[in-house]
């Protein structure tokens, strides 16, 4: 019998770091440690080399947005839900993970699945119609768009 896959795989998103995720890990869980969430980032959001021709349609996206839960960890306001959404446009699907609320310095992002499979099987069986095609699954902290530092309110200021 093959040895358990680690539970846990960890990564930092800060300022000058990674720039992806690698979400192909041999675990069930995922801590993204995440400095300035909806300053320096908004959100997660999933970037792949599949196409829906290949499987990874709005509903298969949508059905992997049901296997995966999340929450927030921050020690200013507590653990929260990480929101797993699935939005569609004209030019397709994008599942996307939101990171808090702006009073957040740093939080910790926890996600896992929902179904005891790895990331790496979860998303070959659900987003691949050839599970041997070799392919990339990563999330990619989208950068804030606004300065919230400079909007406080209150004083006249945008």
């Amino acid at each position: 019998m093959p040895p358990a896959p680690p539970r846990t795989a960890s990564v930092v998103l800060s300022k000058g770091g990674p720039g992806l995720v690698d979400l192909l890990a041999d675990s069930t869980e995922l801590r993204i440690t995440v400095t300035g969430p909806l300053m320096l980032f908004e959100r997660l959001r999933l970037l792949t080399t599949l196409s829906p021709f290949e499987g990874c349609t709005a509903q298969r996206l949508e059905e992997l947005a049901g296997r995966l839960e999340g929450t927030l960890h921050c020690g200013l306001t507590g653990i929260q839900e990480a929101p797993v959404t699935v939005e569609t446009h004209r030019a397709g699907a994008v599942l996307e993970i939101g990171l808090g609320p702006a009073s957040m310095y740093q939080s910790e992002l926890v996600l896992h699945t929902t179904t005891a499979e790895t990331f790496r099987a979860l998303l070959t069986r659900l987003l691949s119609d050839d599970p041997a095609r070799p392919f990339f699954a990563g999330l990619y902290p989208v950068p804030a768009a606004g300065h919230l530092e400079h909007h406080h309110g209150g004083h006249g200021h945008p």
